[in-house]
């Protein structure tokens, strides 16, 4: 209530008839939510985290508004309601984090994620293993079929093509179509590398799991299980690391805007 439709339509917007990978396009953000199956007991905390995208990180206002309206309209089963404590400003590639919001006062983010500061994070992790843990379930589909384990190639080909339509919609002057071949040409090569990973042997222990997520305005469910758990590959290319840590903050695979996909660099 009270907030500007135009600005919340363009992050919430689920459709546009010239997209170039179909009718669908992706949300300006991600859900970091707590851990599956949590349950909460009255006067305890918990946490949950909401990544912004691109121009969205416009809209930061309004969703500080938002998140303690949804704190006084109730989550879950049985609708508990949450009193909103304090907004941290969280950065995933070192792991710092800064007091954002207190209660009537808001800072300006400076912890922002850009490719400069994932290409410095990179430069430091020089190891020859690379090892992901998968936080919530990662849900990615190749050849279309669900990927049951983890799989270096299919995730990077779905994390470059979400990183691409992200930028695409992002834009407000025309797309060049020489843009468009050379994200076709880094699919197929970071693809190629993710492929290599995997036919060299990897090490995971993960395990899937069913979530199922309702819809009230559709009236029913819809599956979104995937893998979590950790897995291991050997690691010889920069490029690999820097497009993984920015699938951090990106979510890789189906639902990301709800959950879905979240992974981390150890």
């Amino acid at each position: 209530p009270g907030l500007p439709l135009d600005p919340v339509r363009a992050l919430l917007e689920s459709e546009d008839d010239d997209h170039a990978r179909g009718l669908n396009v992706p949300r300006a953000f991600t859900v970091e939510p707590p851990p599956a199956y949590t349950e909460v007991m009255a006067e305890n905390r918990f946490e949950f985290g909401v990544s912004l995208l691109g121009s969205a990180i416009a809209l930061l206002p309004y969703l500080l508004r938002a998140a303690r309206e949804v704190g006084h309209l109730g989550v879950g089963k049985g609708r508990g309601g949450f009193d909103l404590v304090r907004i941290n400003e969280f950065n995933p590639l070192n792991e710092s984090l800064r007091l954002m919001m207190q209660p009537n006062r808001v800072l300006t983010p400076r912890l922002q994620v850009t490719h400069r500061r994932v290409e410095e994070e990179a430069g430091l992790r020089r190891a020859g293993h690379v090892t992901l843990k998968f936080v919530t379930p990662m849900r990615l589909i190749e050849g279309g079929r669900l990927v049951q384990t983890p799989k270096m190639g299919p995730l990077l080909r779905r994390l470059l093509e979400r990183a691409q339509n992200l930028v695409e919609h992002d834009r407000t002057d025309p797309i060049d179509p020489i843009q468009r071949e050379r994200w076709k040409a880094e699919w197929q090569r970071l693809g190629q590398l993710g492929d290599a990973m995997d036919a060299r042997g990897f090490t995971h222990a993960t395990r899937w799991i069913d979530v199922d997520s309702y819809s009230h305005a559709r009236q029913r469910a819809t599956p979104i299980g995937g893998f979590v758990g950790e897995a291991r590959w050997q690691l010889d290319s920069f490029d690999v690391l820097v497009w993984l840590l920015w699938g951090q903050s990106l979510h890789v695979g189906k639902n990301a805007v709800k959950g879905d996909g979240y992974f981390r660099v150890e």
